[in-house]
């Protein structure tokens, strides 16, 4: 049987679940949707085929909304979508949003787990998830992961539940988000420090950001406010507004930098 994962991610969780669900699912090939969006189309992935990615404004991701869209699922026997999500509340909207994407290409979707991580989204009223409790969240994003291998093996029907699944998208504004979030990036700035190493061009994961004069530029064009550049810039100089300066920074421990690259 021929497994395929797809994931997105910013600073790191979405590619170590799906790096997790992978080892349980053995020969399963992993895939960077930003990598391969441009050919989405081309692909004609066999077996079965996740989707892994993090819950963006209680919703699925552009680009994750866009490459599902696109993606020839006709020679797949089973389809899943495993969304990652840090805050109390942002777990709802991606299961229904992929369900209506998949009908209109004629799939159904056979299962679909929503997986708490570390919460990275700094541009709201909170922080970073305090350290403290960091471990038992990858230990537990770890463990779903598991148990996500085993549900897929035995191509069991299954959906996690959230009370956030439909209202959770309208509270959070998220057809508003799809429609601005690739030209809304002009909010990103420095504070001051820039060493001109060139990781946040280099680690943006649709290669929005250019450099000028080793400056980054950001290009108004396909940022998907992943913010990996904020978090990964290793002076802490990028900044979104004021809201981020005095926030913390996260990048998942188990994923090295190169991984985002």
């Amino acid at each position: 049987m021929s497994h395929t994962i797809f994931y997105f991610t910013g600073t790191g969780n979405s590619l170590k679940v799906a790096k997790d669900i992978a080892a349980g699912l053995e020969g399963a090939s992993v895939i960077s949707m930003a990598s391969s969006v441009d050919k989405a189309t081309n692909l004609v992935p066999q077996g079965t085929v996740g989707f892994v990615f993090p819950v963006y404004y209680c919703g699925l991701p552009q680009i994750v909304h866009e490459f599902i869209s696109m993606i020839d699922l006709s020679a797949t026997s089973y389809v899943y979508v495993v969304c990652t999500y840090g805050a109390m509340g942002g777990n709802g909207g991606c299961i229904s949003q992929a369900r209506k994407i998949l009908k209109s290409k004629g799939k159904a979707l056979n299962a679909a787990f929503y997986v708490k991580c570390v919460d990275n989204f700094i541009l709201w009223t909170w922080d970073v998830t305090p350290m403290k409790k960091h471990s038992a969240l990858h230990e537990g994003a770890r463990e779903k992961a598991e148990k996500i291998a085993k549900i897929v093996l035995r191509k069991e029907n299954y959906q996690d539940k959230s009370a956030m699944e439909y209202i959770g998208p309208m509270i959070f504004r998220h057809g508003h988000y799809l429609r601005t979030v690739n030209f809304n990036d002009k909010a990103f700035c420095l504070s001051g420090g820039c060493i001109s190493c060139s990781l946040c061009a280099d680690v943006c994961p649709t290669k929005n950001i250019s450099l000028d004069d080793g400056q980054p530029v950001w290009g108004s064009k396909k940022c998907q406010r992943c913010l990996a550049c904020l978090h990964l810039c290793p002076v802490a100089c990028i900044q979104y507004g004021e809201a981020t300066r005095k926030r913390s920074r996260y990048k998942n421990p188990h994923i090295a930098t190169k991984e985002l690259i």
